[in-house]
């Protein structure tokens, strides 16, 4: 069950980390069913909404509230996928409105007009998140989708005392477009728009991982609407890929994408203690690991004995009668 790997990431996410879950892929490779599921078989967002409520209700020292967003990335545009219909004519088509990112004199990015909607509860969750893939627009093509779907938890934890501030934290889970090169898709027109598109956006999601791979100063997080991947901040990739031998060079591109992110430090940017104290920790478990080897060797050496002198003692039974 994928939701294994899922459920330690969404306890980060509530201690106040930045968490970001990708579903990662070439087209048809189950990475919207992996996210989203069915009615019988929920993916992973109604599960991790799920289980973030049922964690703050057993979680007395402290006090939480989430609130939820939802967007669309389609041809380099952002659409809120949770903001209000307008009051239609006849014959006139719902627009949505196409959303500025924003970047403060921090750093932070921000997405401006970006619907947020407070749920108190999974029932009331589960019912945005329901109206947001409803309006989410997917248009196939011969094997391209066009668009990448954004879910946004903010959690806001406070401590039981009145003068304690707010931790504030992001939960990013993403469904991006299909990873597949513009040759394969045999794609024209507007198709060829849709796929040059989702290629750009991927592209922006690859350059920062080389960023952080090769340590620069500046990371371009704006690219990705801020889910950062780094210090501070926890990020799953689920690497999707196709088991036909047609989709081979894809597959290869999909894992090759998958280890240069496996590779980025995830310390990077720490205070010098905590690195010392990181590793200092890891020495131990390696040594913790290395003495229990060796104790389990001793153990599989007193079996082999005991099996052997069991064995024996059966001969000189056996001659004996």
């Amino acid at each position: 069950d994928v939701f294994v790997d899922v459920e330690p990431i969404l306890r980060s996410a509530l201690d106040g980390h930045n968490v970001s879950i990708l579903a990662y892929g070439q087209t048809g490779t189950g990475k919207t069913f992996t996210m989203d599921g069915t009615t019988v078989q929920p993916g992973i967002v109604p599960r991790a909404l799920k289980e973030l409520f049922q964690q703050v209700s057993s979680d007395k020292s402290f006090s939480y509230t989430f609130s939820m967003s939802m967007l669309e990335v389609y041809m380099g545009n952002l659409r809120d996928l949770l903001a209000s219909k307008p009051a239609l004519r006849t014959n006139e088509t719902v627009s949505r409105c196409n959303l500025n990112i924003q970047t403060d004199p921090k750093g932070s990015v921000e997405i401006e007009g970006l619907t947020q909607v407070e749920i108190p509860d999974f029932a009331k969750a589960r019912w945005w998140y329901t109206k947001g893939r409803r309006a989410r627009s997917t248009s196939w093509t011969n094997v391209n989708e066009a668009s990448s779907s954004l879910t946004r938890i903010v959690i806001s934890r406070r401590g039981d005392t009145p003068e304690a501030k707010p931790k504030i934290s992001k939960l990013w889970m993403v469904d991006l477009g299909g990873s597949e090169r513009l040759l394969k898709t045999g794609a024209t027109g507007q198709t060829l728009d849709e796929g040059r598109a989702i290629n750009l956006s991927l592209s922006a999601l690859g350059d920062v991982i080389a960023a952080l791979r090769r340590k620069k100063g500046h990371v371009p997080y704006r690219q990705v609407l801020g889910f950062k991947y780094g210090v501070g901040s926890k990020v799953l990739m689920l690497v999707h890929i196709s088991p036909c031998q047609e989709d081979l060079e894809e597959t290869i591109c999909s894992l090759s994408f998958a280890k240069r992110a496996k590779a980025v430090d995830s310390s990077r940017g720490l205070p010098e203690d905590l690195k010392k104290l990181r590793e200092k920790r890891i020495s131990e478990l390696e040594e913790n690991m290395r003495e229990v080897e060796e104790e389990c060797q001793k153990l599989a050496n007193q079996i082999s004995k005991a099996e052997f002198l069991l064995s024996e003692n059966r001969k000189l039974y056996s001659t004996a009668y």
